[in-house]
């Protein structure tokens, strides 16, 4: 997955707004720039630190900028622009990468709905008498890293991530695969935990999950200043006592 055009370097001076950035541009031009993700970004959005943006050309947009990339502690880059997840994923399945979601003949992006639940994908096999079952999937974006290379999620409190564990219990509950897929967009994660000291209730409900039988896998994304792909599989550890610290 290419960006939608050559990245700019500049300086990250603050985010605000949740939705806004200012930056600044070969050390004199100050920018506003529009940035993708709604969440806390813990440890992206540290004053100093090198970011990459790009640019739109449509000009009804009034932030024509968009924050891609942050460089973070130890060198890593970290994609903070969450709607990649899915195109990144996508992309990932039709080519084969992500091996444990083969042998569907239909990919279908959202809107996928079952019942009163809503998710990011569902896959369907080549024939009803294979007797395979359809399968829903539910991307999450892992931007929050340390220094020992563990990603975490959640970087905060989050009754979304509840809702798809609760909508992913639901399909499994009634005869379909179920699957949790986490997006790792920071190249220095290697294993990845659930974030209890962050939320504990979601980390509750992910137990439950996969007791119930909702499958769970990471991907870490290979990013380079040029384009993006899901490259390997990323270790899940979910320890079976609730851990209410951030060191494991």
């Amino acid at each position: 997955m290419e960006f939608a055009s050559p990245l700019t370097q500049a300086v990250l001076l603050k985010r605000y707004k949740r939705f806004l950035a200012e930056i600044v541009v070969n050390n004199q031009e100050h920018r506003v720039i529009y940035c993708p993700n709604m969440g806390t970004m813990t440890g992206c959005d540290t004053l100093g630190s090198r970011v990459w943006f790009s640019h739109s050309p449509n000009p009804r947009r009034k932030f024509p900028d968009t924050w891609e990339l942050v460089e973070v502690d130890g060198g890593h880059l970290v994609c903070v622009n969450t709607q990649n997840s899915t195109d990144l994923i996508k992309e990932a399945i039709e080519n084969g990468v992500i091996t444990e979601l083969q042998g569907y003949a239909h990919l279908n992006v959202a809107p996928n709905t079952l019942g009163e639940y809503a998710f990011d994908i569902s896959l369907c096999p080549p024939m009803p008498q294979d007797n395979k079952p359809s399968c829903f999937v539910h991307i999450n974006n892992v931007t929050l890293g340390d220094e020992i290379h563990r990603g975490f999620f959640p970087d905060a409190p989050t009754e979304k991530g509840v809702q798809q564990l609760k909508a992913l219990i639901h399909a499994k509950e009634n005869g379909y695969r179920a699957v949790l897929l986490y997006c790792v967009q920071h190249t220095g994660i290697e294993r990845l935990f659930p974030a209890d000291h962050i939320d504990p209730k979601y980390g509750s409900l992910l137990r439950q999950a996969t007791i119930a039988g909702v499958e769970i896998f990471a991907y870490r994304v290979d990013i380079s200043l040029k384009e993006m792909s899901i490259a390997q599989p990323v270790e899940v550890v979910i320890p079976a006592r609730m851990i209410c610290s951030s060191r494991l």
